[in-house]
């Protein structure tokens, strides 16, 4: 492949302040934007994910968050149709959501089985048009890897990072990648470090929500790092799957920096001499 010559223009800066792209969460992420979405495997991701969805349809605040109103795609290469519709309806009836509604604000494609690509989800996006949606959310992201490519390979994730700012770059929807920490205890790492994989998925995106297990039984600590968006301050969440309900706990005092650790081993006792 031939090298290419990068475009160099003069700079030319206007006399008022340049407008930053137009918010979709207040705070955490713009149109066009690439957000991770992180947490550790049946902490309630997906549950906080949909409650998000339901914010957006709505046009109403998330966990402190105003949600611009507008429409959702949904890609699911996870879970069954079955359980996807059902936690979706759940949602739906709690927030008190019309399924009419909900029908003309939120497309679906379960492709579980069905291994996706990221070229797939282009073709996807080109043929809806840009500005078609608000937001698309990809659960899971590690489904969506390329065949051959290392999740632990630098290289590879910000080739297919660079592959998914180009998808919403010209679909204009933020996008969120629903991916999983690693094992244990995330207590002692930093926001952007929380994550599987290489050390690029944390910095190639443009907000890295993580959530970690709170000390306290059904609760998690969210944390963000946002490039377009002052520091968000970590926050306590109640997460009830049963409901299932997600709300900020403000009035519960909770201290965000109170994280769960695992037990440590038991030590197995000496023989007797």
């Amino acid at each position: 492949m031939e090298p290419r010559k990068f475009t160099i223009e003069p700079l030319v800066l206007p006399a008022t302040e340049p407008k930053l792209r137009p918010p979709i969460v207040h705070g955490l992420l713009r149109r066009g934007e690439v957000c991770n979405w992180i947490a550790a495997p049946k902490t309630g991701k997906t549950w906080m994910v949909y409650s998000l969805l339901s914010s957006i349809v709505r046009g109403a605040v998330w966990c402190g968050h105003k949600c611009e109103p507008g429409r959702v795609l949904l890609i699911d290469n996870e879970l069954h149709p079955e359980t996807a519709m059902n936690r979706l309806w759940r949602v739906a009836y709690q927030d008190g959501l019309d399924t009419q509604h909900l029908a003309r604000m939120v497309d679906v494609a379960f492709i579980r089985g069905a291994r996706g690509s990221v070229e797939d989800l282009e073709a996807t996006m080109r043929d809806a048009g840009r500005g078609a949606y608000n937001l698309v959310i990809i659960d899971a992201f590690y489904r969506f890897i390329p065949a051959g490519s290392d999740e632990n390979s630098n290289s590879d994730m910000t080739a297919l990072y660079n592959h998914i700012d180009q998808i919403a770059g010209l679909s204009e929807a933020a996008t969120i990648l629903v991916h999983h920490s690693t094992k244990g205890s995330q207590s002692g790492k930093e926001t952007m470090d929380v994550g599987a994989g290489a050390g690029s998925i944390g910095r190639a995106t443009d907000s890295h929500v993580v959530f970690l297990r709170h000390e306290t039984e059904g609760c998690v600590t969210m944390q963000a790092r946002c490039r377009s968006w002052a520091p968000v301050a970590p926050k306590v969440l109640h997460v009830d799957s049963v409901t299932p309900r997600v709300w900020h706990d403000a009035h519960d005092g909770l201290d965000p920096s109170d994280l769960w650790n695992p037990a440590p081993p038991k030590k197995k006792a000496k023989p007797a001499d």
